[in-house]
């Protein structure tokens, strides 16, 4: 049962030249709980995931690395202190694939899955 959970996304074609940037608010408040990613193979980008004032204040960097057509998990540990993450209702969420913070070759078709769940 799906119950008051959902999904948002960021998804970008093609091997990215820029940052990948998605901003999204709630009318309500919102509780993070994990999510997962996909680049392709031998590519990567870093994930941060935050506020318009702290970028990172969700998510701090998490290595994403493309890995034969595999999705690549954000669970509890990978939140910044470990947590499930309440933001409240009207905050801007910020989510950032920096393209080339890896050291591997540039992000390439990227999909961001973020899972959230209402209160």
């Amino acid at each position: 049962m799906q119950g008051n959970l959902f999904v948002i996304s960021l998804s970008q074609p093609g091997t990215l030249t820029t940052n990948a940037v998605k901003r999204v608010s709630f009318p309500f408040g919102v509780t993070l709980t994990g999510g997962n990613c996909y680049t392709d193979n031998a590519t990567g980008f870093d994930l941060d995931v935050g506020t318009a004032s702290d970028t990172d204040a969700y998510i701090d960097a998490h290595e994403v690395i493309g890995s034969t057509g595999t999705t690549i998990d954000i669970g509890i540990s990978d939140l910044v202190n470990d947590t499930p993450i309440h933001i409240a209702a009207g905050t801007e969420i910020v989510i950032t694939a920096d393209f080339d913070a890896t050291g591997s070759a540039d992000a390439a078709n990227i999909d961001v899955h973020l899972f959230f769940r209402e209160g």
